[in-house]
């Protein structure tokens, strides 16, 4: 019978993560800002317990969670796979991450815990063959470990039959640890996004993003007047880090490194009726998700980049945060 737990990681450096098994979630990150003081980057609940709450199991936030199956959105009810059609779980045809009592809404095993100069915690779950729809049973790992002042996440996962998968990590971040992330300023190698129809699923289409408000090319401070924010697949090329994010409050820089193609950017508008920590110190436009994935729908759209796992393959998703000061 499983548990809930905390898992605590920390470093000499000053970094230090609290992770739960209830979805594998990032629930603190706490980094030294350029005064030497902690701030804790990414929102959560107060406590493990909060995420087994009947509110939380309500909400679409996924506040610091593995999620998958298949991260984003899958069109069309579903997908064929080697001339068969899975009918997945959904809502008006579109499933979004992998569907309702997901991985990020369950306990998973801490198989392992080490402790040291670069500590640790792998843990892991099996999603049964026919949940939420997708075929073949899937032994996901994850991995959290703290590397000075890195914070490297790593999934992978084998199955038993064909199917698809696509895993990210949800994090909410906000380099001041209150207020907006509008201030911000961010760089993602990016020069294309994926353009979405009005059900936020990809129609297919590349745009580049010179002269639009996703060209973040270059450092660039996020500003949302006018529009509601992001909720936007960016197509990935160029050398890592992928992504930065700056806050000049703070002088907390954050680097994301990954080996995925894509990278799905996130910003509500507020946290609606979640009771996050330290709520009253929020504003509107609270936190950014930088989720590392494959493309959106790729299972329905052969052009974008293959999310088929086989029988003696191994999936592996790097997501790296490196953390500095200036």
């Amino acid at each position: 019978m499983l548990e809930l737990t905390t898992i605590v990681l920390q470093t000499p450096k000053g970094l230090r993560a609290e992770i739960t098994n209830y979805g594998a979630t990032l629930m603190r990150l706490q980094v030294l800002d350029k005064h030497g003081n902690l701030v804790d980057v990414v929102a959560g609940l107060p406590e493990a317990k909060d995420y087994e709450s009947p509110l939380y199991q309500k909400q679409q936030f996924y506040l610091g969670a593995t999620v998958g199956r298949y991260a984003g959105r899958i069109s069309h009810g579903g997908f064929e796979l080697e001339g068969t059609f899975f009918e997945i779980t959904h809502k008006d045809g579109v499933q979004l991450h992998g569907g309702v009592s997901s991985l990020d809404k369950q306990l998973w095993k801490v198989d392992s815990v080490a402790d040291g100069s670069s500590p640790s915690v792998l843990f892991s779950t099996t999603s049964e063959a026919g949940h939420n729809g997708f075929p073949g049973n899937l032994k996901v790992f994850a991995k959290y470990e703290l590397i000075d002042t890195e914070l490297r996440i790593t999934y992978t996962a084998t199955t038993d039959a064909p199917t698809v998968l696509n895993l990210t990590n949800h994090a909410y971040f906000n380099l001041n640890g209150k207020g907006s992330v509008e201030g911000h300023q961010l760089q993602v190698k990016a020069p294309h996004i994926l353009e979405v129809d009005e059900r936020l699923v990809p129609t297919g289409r590349l745009v580049a993003v010179v002269e639009t408000p996703y060209d973040y090319q270059k450092m660039t401070h996020l500003t949302f007047d006018g529009h509601y924010g992001l909720d936007t697949p960016f197509v990935l090329t160029g050398p890592s880090p992928q992504a930065t994010l700056f806050s000049e409050a703070t002088g907390i820089v954050m680097e994301v490194r990954t080996n995925q193609p894509a990278m799905v950017l996130f910003t509500p508008q507020d946290f609606g009726i979640m009771q996050v920590r330290d709520k009253a110190g929020f504003k509107r436009f609270p936190a950014i998700c930088l989720e590392c994935q494959n493309f959106p729908d790729a299972p329905n759209q052969p052009q974008f980049p293959s999310a088929v796992l086989r029988p003696g393959a191994k999936y592996m998703n790097e997501i790296s945060f490196v953390f500095s000061t200036k």
